[in-house]
């Protein structure tokens, strides 16, 4: 027991700091996706003047904001779930089913990792036409002295980080579901609830 719980002591750790960190990150694209739809609005309706790449930024932005806090919906149980037939089910029989769903979400997010990566890194990802044009009108690859551009391929990217954060969040669930089964709840108890989404 003493090594299994080392184990989810240290992954719990890795996942804790990570998507801390990924909230974070998650909270200021929001912040910047929210800005980036008022400006176009803006320059839309009072100076009749629409900017060519706000619309692809906040995408851009709300598809990141998501790939980063989705793992810790997941990790908390913050996901819309039904635990009507769990809970008609007495202890064992309940873990062994989420167990079972678990493991099979598992290699869902792998088969889907596989297929991400296959996706981002495939050769025909164009060039992001608007967020090219916001590099030239602000001037800063003149500035930095710099070639920088913007690739689809960046936003796809947050399909791979996403799954490989499920992954890791999954890989704990199940071995303190495990941990449950063999042992018993007090000694593989779920992982604590952050205080608010951007800190612990």
């Amino acid at each position: 027991m003493g090594g299994l719980q080392a184990i989810i002591r240290l992954i719990g750790m890795i996942n804790q700091s990570v998507l801390k960190l990924g909230r974070g990150i998650g909270c200021a694209a929001m912040a910047l996706m929210v800005a980036a739809v008022l400006l176009q609005i803006f320059y839309r309706y009072v100076l009749n003047n629409a900017l060519p790449w706000p619309e692809e930024a906040a995408r851009g932005l709300m598809i990141w904001m998501m790939a980063l806090v989705a793992p810790s919906a997941y990790r908390y149980a913050g996901f819309v779930s039904i635990d009507m037939l769990p809970d008609m089910l007495p202890r064992k029989a309940r873990h062994t089913l989420t167990l079972a769903i678990l493991i099979l979400s598992l290699v869902v997010l792998v088969i889907m990792l596989d297929q991400a990566w296959a996706h981002f890194s495939a050769p025909l990802l164009f060039d992001s036409s608007g967020l090219n044009r916001l590099l030239q009108d602000s001037g800063l690859n003149q500035l930095l002295g710099t070639e920088l551009q913007f690739r689809t391929a960046y936003i796809y990217l947050a399909m791979s980080v996403l799954l490989v954060m499920l992954i890791s969040v999954s890989v704990e669930l199940i071995l303190r579901l495990v941990g449950r089964l063999v042992w018993n709840d007090e000694a593989f108890p779920p992982p604590p609830s952050p205080i608010s989404m951007a800190g612990e």
